[in-house]
This record gives C-alpha cells, structure tokens and sequence, in this order.
C-alpha cells in the first residue's frame, strides 16, 4: 500500500498510529469517510494502492461511492473496517451497529473477511489487499479492536 485514508474511531486510531510510522504508507485523514474512499481510488488510478480505514458506521455512509466510483471505474480498494458492536465489542451502544454490519456487506455484494485474531494480521491484510487488486474492486478486512491491542 501506498496510502491509507482515513476517518478514525478509537479502535482505527490506534492502527493509523502505525500507520503514520511507517516509512512506506503515506497517512491521510480525510474529513467523511466518502473523501476516504476517494482518495484512495485516486490513488490507485495513479498507479499506487490505496487503503480505506474506517469504522463500520461509516462504511454505511459509502454506498454510493462504492457503487459511483469504485464498482463502476473497477478500482482496487482495500478497506480495514473496525467492526464496532461485534460480540467482542465492550460498549453496548455499538451493538446495532454490529447487528447490521454483515447483512449490509452482502446486500452490497461486498466481499469481506474478520479478521481472525489468532492468525497472522499482516497475513490477513495481504490477502484483501490481493483480493482488491484481482477482483479490481472493494474488498473489506472486518477487524476488532482486541485485535488491534
């Protein structure tokens, strides 16, 4: 990746920490999660790979960016959504949230993985950014924030 923009909660906060120390990835904060994707559609038109890390109350909000631009140019785009009110999530206001996160995904017809906190994250992000860039459209890493400690 090249890139990754985006709009932080507290769980995707602590991974653009990281981000914002790499070497290799430029970190972007973007004002809605909509400039997110578009800016790392940019930069995958560029020649570059973009990345999208958002909370899943924001992937709601993408709809029409994801069918507009990324489905509709077939652009790799790899997103790391923080999977608020999973059933690991200890704050209870997220739960709706967590409800609705998955039957959303597949009503969108977007593939998506969770990410398995036993296995190897960095695996695990390496596989959706290839499924990005062979499908030449969104894939979706669901990630809890037990998984990011």
């Amino acid at each position: 990746m090249t890139l990754a923009a985006s709009v932080p909660d507290t769980w995707i906060g602590r991974l653009m920490a990281t981000v914002r120390e790499s070497r290799t990835i430029r970190a972007v904060d973007a004002a809605r999660e909509e400039e997110a994707v578009a800016i790392a559609c940019g930069v995958g038109l560029a020649g570059g790979r973009g990345a999208v890390l958002i909370q899943n109350a924001g992937l709601f909000n993408c709809g029409g960016v994801l069918a507009g631009l990324v489905d509709l140019y077939r652009i790799p785009c790899f997103f790391i959504v923080s999977y608020r009110g999973d059933r690991r999530d200890p704050v209870y206001y997220h739960e709706p949230k967590g409800r609705v996160t998955e039957p959303t995904l597949t009503a969108w017809r977007l593939p998506y993985a969770i990410a398995d906190r036993a296995g190897d994250l960095a695996a695990q992000v390496g596989r959706g950014v290839e499924a990005a860039e062979k499908s030449r459209g969104p894939f979706v890493l669901l990630i809890s924030g037990e998984d990011l400690e």
